[in-house]
């Protein structure tokens, strides 16, 4: 009963020029549909085809542009004057004139004379003699000996391990920030200062009020000290006057990421095995002995000689003989004189420089790229099937309203999966 609706169902379809599509796979034979209309049978095939497409996408990309700015900066600037020093020179003018001065000069008239100076010497007379002398002496003698020694070697193995090994990585996020900024001078101010206070005589009236009271006394009228007070004085100040602006500012901050890794660590590690050894050793041994030895002694004998001499002495004596000369006498006058010496002075001057300043700024914007996928589509291929004509005598035929045949569509370009069905190749068989 299933069978007929839906053999009913496909032939109504193709009546009417109904399409009937569903996702068949070509490879499989079974699942090919068929379409029976009034004397033409049809088989529906799937094909799949893969279209390339052309997708946009937006990725972002990091400029930096240069702004430029004008910069005032003060450079001293030294600049040469030519001025003039006055000063005052006290210069001395000698003066020179004869004097005669008398002296006395002590003229030293020496003599020669010889006078005994013999002396005696005390000279050593070495005198040599021998005697014995017995000492103990120490003497090494090696004697050879066998010993075990054990020993403990340590025998590096290497083994080799993954261990994840996290680093932080900082990435520079530009932020804009509004902050703000003083951009204020100086101005003149006038401030009034009152004036001096003082003190004088001053008439005053007979009634007198006592400010510490705050009352009213009578006294005489007369003249009284009174305390005055002057004229007010104006001066001008500078003032700092600010004036707050608010500007963005960027701020670049250093965002912290961490990334993960596995890095291979090897360690070294040690086992201690044991080996056991017979060595010859060396062992000292101290064995005495008596030496005897023979020692010079040297004494020494003193001898007195005398040594005649005679020493030739000088004698000095003193003879007083006067003299006159001419001196010269300069005298030193005191002549005041002015004098102009001219002189450089450097002054330091405060000139503005302006000048231009690039100024980098991070700007990131959305780029677009283009790239390629493959979509894959279903391709319904209605082909006819020859099938028996039903004689005219049927009485099925007859009853059956007349119904005009629909006109095929246009077959579609083939592909590689159309000639594994072609119909030439392979055409079902319809049973009654």
């Amino acid at each position: 009963m299933m069978n007929k609706i839906f053999h009913w169902t496909l032939c109504f379809a193709a009546v009417f020029g109904i399409t009937i599509t569903g996702a068949v796979d070509t490879a499989s034979p079974c699942c090919t549909s068929i379409i029976t209309g009034n004397s033409q049978t049809y088989r529906l095939e799937h094909s799949t085809v893969t279209e390339p497409v052309n997708m946009t996408g937006y990725k972002k990309v990091v400029e930096t542009q240069y702004i430029e700015e004008e910069v005032t900066t003060y450079q001293t600037v030294w600049e040469t004057q030519q001025r003039e020093r006055r000063y005052t020179v006290a210069r001395s003018v000698p003066e020179t004139s004869m004097k005669e001065r008398r002296y006395t000069v002590n003229r030293p008239v020496e003599e020669t004379e010889y006078r005994d100076t013999s002396y005696h010497v005390t000279r050593l007379v070495p005198e040599t003699t021998e005697r014995e002398e017995h000492y103990l002496v120490s003497k090494k003698v090696y004697e050879t000996q066998e010993r075990e020694i054990l020993e403990t070697r340590r025998i590096p193995v290497q083994e080799t391990t993954m261990q994840e090994r996290t680093y932080t990585v900082n990435r520079p996020v530009t932020n804009y920030v509004e902050q703000t900024v003083d951009r204020g001078g100086y101005v003149d101010s006038v401030q009034v200062k009152p004036g001096k206070t003082y003190t004088r005589l001053a008439w005053q009236r007979a009634e007198y009020y006592d400010p510490a009271t705050g009352t009213t006394r009578w006294r005489l009228p007369g003249f009284y000290w009174t305390e005055m007070e002057g004229a007010p004085r104006y001066e001008v100040n500078k003032v700092y006057q600010p004036n707050y602006i608010t500007q963005t500012v960027p701020v670049t901050n250093m965002l912290q990421e961490q990334h993960t890794e596995q890095v291979p660590v090897t360690r070294t590690t040690f086992r201690e095995e044991q080996i056991v050894r017979t060595e010859q050793v060396q062992v000292p041994k101290t064995v005495q002995e008596e030496v005897v030895r023979k020692i010079p002694i040297t004494t020494y004998k003193s001898v007195v000689e005398k040594v005649e001499q005679k020493t030739p002495v000088t004698v000095r004596r003193i003879v007083s003989e006067e003299h006159v000369e001419k001196i010269p006498v300069t005298i030193y006058k005191t002549v005041t004189e002015e004098r102009v010496e001219p002189y450089e002075v450097k002054v330091a001057k405060v000139v503005p420089v302006t000048r231009t300043v690039r100024k980098p700024v991070t700007v990131e914007k959305w780029v677009p790229y283009t790239y390629t996928i493959e979509r894959k589509r279903t391709v319904v291929n209605r082909i006819p099937i020859e099938s028996a004509t039903t004689p005219s005598s049927s009485p099925i035929d007859t009853e059956r309203p007349a119904v005009t045949q629909p006109t095929p569509a246009p077959p579609e370009e083939k592909n590689d999966n159309d000639t594994k069905n072609d119909p030439a190749e392979k055409v079902p068989t319809i049973k009654p």
